[in-house]
């Protein structure tokens, strides 16, 4: 009896050992690592002007403290994106199949057109590596904006 704990101990060790050996070590950040915020979705900036924040035990990036109340309102809104290739929800601070791109957009109210970086959502790598294939298929641009 006292054998067979000594062994599961052991084998217990083991195991922890392995997995301690086999974690990798995490990239350190730059504070100039782009960042993007996860309410608007379109901008781009630097991790040092980036307001850290968690939300479902990941690490975000807001352009406020503000935005974090605005996501917990309403998470289908800032939350949730839909793949362009699928059509299916996707949860955007999960998934970890992106692509950045450069979008035309519509200022209605201002009457002028701009380029804007955007990110794009998707449920999986096979309906990413389509888009990356045909973007022009997938995209609608110009995107009307406020």
């Amino acid at each position: 009896m006292r054998r067979a704990g000594l062994a599961a101990a052991a084998a217990l060790c083991v195991a922890a050992g392995v997995l301690i050996a086999e974690a990798k070590p995490q990239p350190q950040e730059s504070p100039t690592d782009p960042v993007m915020c996860v309410v608007c979705g379109d901008y781009t900036f630097d991790r040092r002007d980036a307001t850290p924040a968690v939300y479902e035990g990941k690490r975000i990036h807001l352009c406020s403290v503000n935005e974090l109340a605005l996501i917990k309102k309403n998470p289908d809104k800032y939350v949730w994106a839909t793949d362009v290739v699928t059509g299916k929800r996707v949860n955007k601070i999960h998934t970890p199949f992106t692509a950045d791109r450069r979008v035309r957009v519509h200022k209605v109210k201002e009457k002028r057109f701009e380029v804007w970086p955007r990110r794009f959502f998707f449920e999986s790598a096979k309906s990413c590596d389509e888009f990356l294939r045909n973007p022009q298929k997938y995209l609608k641009e110009p995107y009307d904006v406020g």
